[in-house]
């Protein structure tokens, strides 16, 4: 295809596709004249993974292109998911009760028996999520962390079969990148919505506990 072709379905303009021909994101393109070159589907898959990366994940440049390397190389899925996780979730700080923090997320890895990266950016966030909580308080949340876990042993058992039969590599990060960023909103908000349902069946309960006290029988 030619390069108006592969913007049109790329989503991308021309001066931004031939940006990353500069930058070396997208290899160059089969040459049929001075001015002139022809695109296949590689280049476009490649184009959707940078369009994932920089408009869906708003990564800046640098990770862009580590994960592109990371790709280019024909990595293990392991070795490219890994890279891609850590674009995306950055530099993770430390905060206040790491220690205790990091002793019980390794007791929940352990006895579930998941096979991860300790010291990872996703390791960390996960600390520093634990150590935040135990810094409020909020034993009614750490009381239930185990069953935290039984979701998202679901839900990232479900991204990783999603993304399972993609065609190539490329195609598969690109949908780890869309479904990590694209997927957070729709779980949250699906979530909000289970509240509200628990909720209700909550105040029922209530409820129909209040209106069976002998003190409430007895002012009706």
């Amino acid at each position: 295809m030619r390069m108006a072709e592969l913007s049109r379905r790329s989503g991308l303009s021309v001066p931004t596709i031939k940006y990353y021909l500069r930058e070396g994101l997208l290899q160059p393109g089969r040459r049929t004249s001075v001015n002139q070159a022809r695109y296949d589907d590689a280049h476009l898959e490649r184009l959707r993974l940078i369009r994932a990366l920089v408009k869906v994940a708003g990564l800046p440049l640098d990770k862009v292109r580590e994960v592109v390397q990371a790709v280019s190389i024909e990595s293990s899925v392991l070795d490219a998911m890994g890279v891609t996780q850590d674009a995306l979730v950055g530099d993770v700080g430390a905060v206040p009760g790491e220690e205790a923090a990091l002793q019980l997320l390794s007791e929940l890895v352990t006895a579930r028996g998941w096979r991860c990266q300790e010291g990872s950016p996703a390791h960390a966030a996960a600390v520093q999520a634990i150590a935040e909580l135990q810094g409020e308080d909020l034993t009614l949340l750490l009381d239930r962390l185990d069953e935290y876990a039984d979701a998202a042993d679901a839900v990232g058992r479900i991204d990783v079969q999603a993304v399972a039969e993609a065609e190539n590599l490329e195609t598969m990060i690109r949908g780890v990148v869309l479904g990590s960023v694209l997927r957070r909103p729709l779980l949250d908000s699906l979530i909000l919505l289970a509240q509200q349902h628990y909720a209700n069946q909550l105040n029922q309960k209530i409820e129909t506990t209040r209106h069976d006290t002998p003190a409430h029988q007895a002012r009706a």
